[in-house]
């Protein structure tokens, strides 16, 4: 029997909650989703720790922009749900149906209204990693479960996935479950690359030294990271380059179409009433 078969995507309603990654700067503010590689960058260890995350989280959002937000973002928690589910569980008749040629018992006599629970949960995008899976408040092992398509957290230990949470109470409570992730794409090394000369030069901005950044910033302010721009559309990366060529090299290759957001796919067969997102 295929549970994954059973499964309808349009009824995964997962919220959305920032999460605070556990790295080593201090501001929660901070967002550092992977070690970049800053081998290119001599000085970068004589640095300030402060100035290295603030470098650092200016280099990832840059990449997050420039990539349309495929690589550099930082985990989310979400808690998903299915919606209808549990006010289905306490009824007693159930009416047998067929999906994808396999038998199953659907509570509320239609394919789309069933408290079976589930096997596989359906990400609202690509997924780069699953940092923990949490049920009733404990975490869940690893190898309890896995990534597949970039898109569908399978579970694999022989359980399910529940059907039903309290989304009243707050997560780590019983009868709840969440799930920190890092959406987009994993970074190849060449992305670790970009993120580390981007740190480099945001560094050296900062700190008032002539830098890589695109000409179009006339100055600096040297405690903090703020940039006076000339006029090319108010964006400090027109025509989403930034000049230096080993950053570009690796951000057409991921974003040759230079888009501004991730795409997304519509079909007036999947309805949308019942999402409910709240996003970082």
């Amino acid at each position: 029997m295929s549970f994954a078969s059973a499964y309808d995507p349009a009824f995964d309603v997962p919220v959305v909650t920032p999460y605070v990654p556990p790295g080593t700067c201090d501001d929660p503010s901070y967002c550092i989703p992977w070690t970049a590689d800053m081998g290119c960058c001599a000085d970068w260890d004589t640095l300030d720790p402060e100035l290295q995350c603030r470098a650092l989280t200016l280099a990832w959002a840059s990449l997050k922009s420039l990539t349309a937000g495929q690589v550099g973002s930082c985990p989310v928690v979400m808690r998903p749900c299915l919606t209808g589910a549990c006010e289905c569980c306490a009824t007693d008749w159930m009416t047998p149906i067929i999906v994808d040629g396999v038998w199953h018992n659907c509570v509320c006599g239609t394919p789309r209204c069933s408290c079976e629970r589930l096997c596989e949960i359906v990400f609202p995008g690509p997924v780069a990693q699953v940092t923990e899976v949490e049920i009733d408040g404990l975490p869940l092992d690893p190898d309890a479960y896995r990534v597949d398509n970039l898109s569908r957290l399978v579970r694999q230990d022989g359980e399910c996935w529940p059907s039903c949470q309290d989304m009243s109470a707050p997560l780590g409570e019983v009868r709840t479950m969440g799930i920190t992730y890092v959406p987009g794409i994993k970074p190849s090394q060449a992305a670790l690359w970009a993120a580390g000369l981007l740190a480099c030069e945001y560094a050296k901005a900062c700190q008032g030294q002539k830098c890589r950044l695109p000409s179009n910033v006339v100055s600096v302010t040297r405690q903090g990271v703020s940039f006076q721009m000339t006029d090319q559309g108010g964006r400090l990366f027109p025509n989403n380059s930034t000049g230096i060529h080993e950053v570009d090299a690796y951000v057409h290759a991921v974003n040759p179409n230079n888009l501004k957001v991730p795409p997304m796919v519509w079909t007036p067969d999947v309805p949308w009433a019942g999402h409910r997102w709240v996003t970082s």
